[in-house]
């Protein structure tokens, strides 16, 4: 069994997938390589092509966004997708969703809900009346059978990285139709005790329910590439996980930066769980991470998985993934920087696939 563990190891490492071929094809212009600088010194064992443990080239699909979720629900033609994302809209950055049969096949993009609900951030210049710019952002969307659409998104008096607080925040609808959306306001509890101490800056991250009925909320932006956070209601109050010694718990001990960006958790089942984090800003590198509880965590394999060179050293961003009910397969969505149909340079989608189990040597290990 040692010597299979071995030779999986191995055929892992040596596995490669490019991305399309336009993309390797059209290098990166002056004005990409300003905004997105390239580094080569990458941290880990960044594979030659740039990507591993996907089974095929990463598609460009005819969508736009970063902070993407996809929802499913059974239809009439099979299969109803929705993917939701915060987007500019209205003249405000916010929550809009398409749907369609397939993620190729998507229709007209619809407003959810503006900005205007947001009743709890203040313009920084005048704390007496509410940021005239707030936003969403880093938006994560679940659907729960019992609340409905729940919606997790950082919220923030205009979007000036740095400079000022991107904090997560709670939305929820029975429906998910426009206009039914009740914002719950910023999280309560021991969050907000921490962003009276200090300014927080979180990318946001997964909101799951647990199975006993709690809920659970993977992000960063407290000091940890990974924490949680844990309530009985999705009003709270919030508690973190914390260590044995009353700190706020570093749930990815081994990631080799110091915080890391935009980490989404996919939770397959009750002992298959996995997590996506980018390495830094600019990004270079995306690492997977698998765990058999949500809590105790361990590379996926040889890291990082996915570089820029799998993209023609083109930008990337983070990787959203879900589940596809019908294939039983991890479907990842990559934001990738580039040209779209109107000429301008933004973040376009890209998918491919990967099976849904635990890494390589936990498998020949069974």
């Amino acid at each position: 069994m040692r010597i299979l563990h071995v030779i999986i190891l191995i055929a892992s490492a040596m596995m490669s997938v490019h991305a399309d071929s336009a993309i390797q094809n059209a290098t990166p212009n002056a004005n990409e390589l300003k905004i997105l600088p390239l580094d080569a010194n990458i941290k880990g064992e960044p594979p030659a092509s740039g990507l591993r443990y996907w089974s095929e080239p990463f598609e460009r699909l005819p969508l736009t966004g970063c902070y993407v979720s996809i929802v499913t629900h059974p239809s009439k033609d099979g299969r109803m997708f929705e993917i939701w994302q915060n987007a500019l809209d209205n003249g405000g950055y916010n929550i809009v969703f398409r749907r369609g049969t397939s993620l190729k096949t998507m229709g007209d993009r619809q407003s959810a809900c503006e900005c205007k609900l947001i009743d709890d951030v203040p313009d920084p210049k005048e704390p007496s009346r509410l940021a005239p710019k707030r936003s969403y952002t880093r938006t994560a969307m679940t659907f729960d059978d019992k609340e409905g659409y729940v919606m997790a998104a950082c919220v923030c008096p205009d979007y000036l990285p740095g400079s000022v607080s991107l904090f997560p925040a709670l939305l929820v609808s029975k429906t998910g139709a426009p206009g039914s959306f009740k914002y719950l306001g910023k999280l309560k509890g021991e969050p907000a005790a921490e962003a009276a101490k200090r300014l927080i800056w979180s990318d946001g991250g997964t909101l799951l329910r647990l199975g006993d009925g709690r809920w659970r909320y993977y992000l960063n932006g407290f000091g940890q590439t990974l924490a949680a956070l844990e309530s009985e209601t999705l009003e709270g109050p919030w508690k973190f996980i914390r260590g044995n010694g009353g700190e706020i718990r570093e749930l990815v001990p081994d990631f080799p930066m110091k915080y890391g960006c935009f980490p989404t958790v996919l939770r397959v089942s009750s002992d298959n769980w996995h997590l996506w984090v980018t390495d830094k800003w600019p990004p270079q590198s995306i690492w997977h991470y698998w765990s058999g509880d949500g809590l105790k965590w361990r590379k996926y394999g040889i890291q990082p998985e996915i570089t820029r060179a799998a993209f023609g050293n083109h930008g990337i961003k983070c990787l959203r993934p879900f589940l596809d009910p019908d294939s039983g397969r991890i479907v990842g969505l990559l934001s990738v920087w580039g040209t779209e149909d109107g000429g301008e340079q933004g973040w376009i989608l890209h998918q491919s696939s990967m099976p849904a189990g635990a890494p390589p040597e936990i498998t020949a290990d069974k």
